[in-house]
């Protein structure tokens, strides 16, 4: 299983910081796979990101024996996604509508924004 987020902006300030855009995977053997990713995403961009990084990173934990789970973001569920997913032979799992923010990769962004502001910082 491989579980993915993107799309959306993270460590963004109410006082008129910026955010990055982060597209981020990981699977079974532990394994991070992580692309900073320029101004908003669409089907095309989503597209690059996956030939890019999701599959690099899915041939280094094994292969094919794998299945990948992303979100119903419009870009996630397009028709170019999904004929670029079908033409990689890439099992998508299925995401019920309207689910709440189950995704394990929740976790590690949460983990990971503790890291940046612990001991008071501010970016």
């Amino acid at each position: 299983m491989i579980y993915e987020k993107s799309t959306s902006s993270f460590f963004s300030r109410e006082s008129g910081g910026g955010s990055v855009m982060m597209w981020a995977a990981f699977g079974f053997n532990g394994n991070v796979g992580l692309a900073f990713l320029n101004g908003r995403q669409n089907s095309p961009k989503y597209i690059e990101t996956l030939e890019n990084h999701l599959m690099p990173f899915a041939e280094n934990i094994g292969g094919r024996n794998w299945e990948y789970q992303h979100d119903n973001a419009p870009i996630h569920t397009s028709n170019a996604t999904k004929n670029y997913l079908n033409s990689k032979n890439v099992t998508v799992l299925e995401w019920p509508p309207m689910s709440l923010e189950i995704k394990p990769i929740q976790n590690v962004w949460c983990i990971m924004s503790r890291k940046v502001y612990e001991n008071g910082g501010q970016f």
